[in-house]
C-alpha cells in the first residue's frame, strides 16, 4: 500500500448515504422526492435505491424489504401496495426481520426535529407517523398510510 493509494477511487471508503424525510401538513418528502402512501417498490427504489434483501415471512404471503445500510424496513404482501416504512433506530429489539444497521437519517416534521414535531401529527394528515417504544425507549418510527383518512 503506497502513500498515494487514497487517490484511487477503489481504495476509498464509500460515503454512507443518509435518508432525509420531511413531513409537512400534506406531504412526505424523502430525499427531495414527494411520496404518498400506499406507495410501491419502484418508487422507493428510485428514491432510496434497491433493497439489500427481500425475505419471505413464514406462513404468510408477505415479503420484507430491507435496506440494511439505511436502517429501513417494509413488510407487504404486494410490492405494488406498500403501506408503511419502518425506520429502525435500535435493531437489538425484537422487531422480527430487521435491517443490519440502525436508521441514521434525518426526520423533520413541520421543519422541527422528529422528537419535537411527532406530537403535532394528528389524524387530519394523509399519513401517519408513530413511535414504537420498547422498555421506555423509542426503537423505531413507523411512517405510512393513515387508515382514518
Amino acid at each position: 500500500m503506497g502513500i498515494f493509494d487514497w487517490r484511487n477511487p477503489n481504495n476509498r471508503k464509500a460515503k454512507k448515504e443518509v435518508v432525509t424525510i420531511e413531513c409537512d401538513q400534506d406531504f412526505i418528502i424523502i430525499n427531495n422526492e414527494a411520496i404518498s402512501f400506499p406507495t410501491n417498490y419502484s418508487i422507493l427504489k428510485s428514491i432510496i435505491g434497491e433493497a439489500s434483501r427481500i425475505e419471505a415471512v413464514k406462513q404468510t404471503n408477505n415479503k420484507v424489504y430491507l435496506w440494511d445500510e439505511l436502517g429501513v424496513y417494509c413488510s407487504t404482501n404486494s410490492p405494488e401496495k406498500m403501506m408503511m416504512l419502518l425506520l429502525v433506530e435500535d435493531n437489538r429489539y425484537g422487531l422480527g426481520h430487521k435491517p443490519k444497521n440502525n436508521f441514521n437519517g434525518n426526520v423533520l416534521i413541520d421543519g422541527l426535529p422528529l422528537e419535537e414535531g411527532i406530537n403535532n401529527v394528528n389524524e387530519d394528515r394523509p399519513y401517519m407517523i408513530r413511535a414504537i417504544n420498547k422498555d421506555n425507549k423509542r426503537v423505531a418510527v413507523a411512517l405510512g398510510w393513515n387508515p382514518g383518512r
